[in-house]
């Protein structure tokens, strides 16, 4: 094997093995940070700050972090609640706007001997409107 050969070789597995550590570096420290944030709730300074202020015991610190997180958790599920239901309106909201648009479609675009095929077609499809 020629020297320029070897040289280049080397200089190939040098930048893949350099590639593959900064990789695994940058990697394992995006994990940090994850876990530092998973860590850190949305009360954490609260806590914090709580707990200087009012110097309270271990054991009160323990209840204090119990119950924000049960807060936390409360505000999730409320949170959710409201999703759902804002979902629901909004699907109904689309069916109906569906409706409308199948009913001009059909009315404006296509003549009147095109009007059955498309209701045929159409009758597959569900378009039913909540409410």
């Amino acid at each position: 094997m020629s020297s320029l050969r070897l040289w280049i070789l080397m200089l190939a597995v040098t930048a893949f093995g350099a590639g593959i550590g900064v990789g695994w570096l940058a990697g394992s420290r995006v994990e940090q940070r994850a876990g530092r944030a998973r860590a850190a709730g949305p009360f954490t300074g609260f806590q914090h700050e709580f707990e200087r202020t009012f110097q309270v015991s271990p054991e009160r610190a323990k209840l204090l972090a119990e119950l924000l997180e049960c807060y936390q958790r409360e505000i999730a599920e409320q949170e959710q609640a409201q999703l759902d239901r804002s979902r629901a309106d909004l699907e109904g909201q689309l069916a109906k706007t569906a409706l409308t648009y199948r009913r001009l479609i059909r009315d404006s675009v296509l003549s009147p001997e095109q009007r059955p095929e498309y209701d045929r077609l159409a009758a597959g499809v569900e378009w039913k409107a909540t409410n």
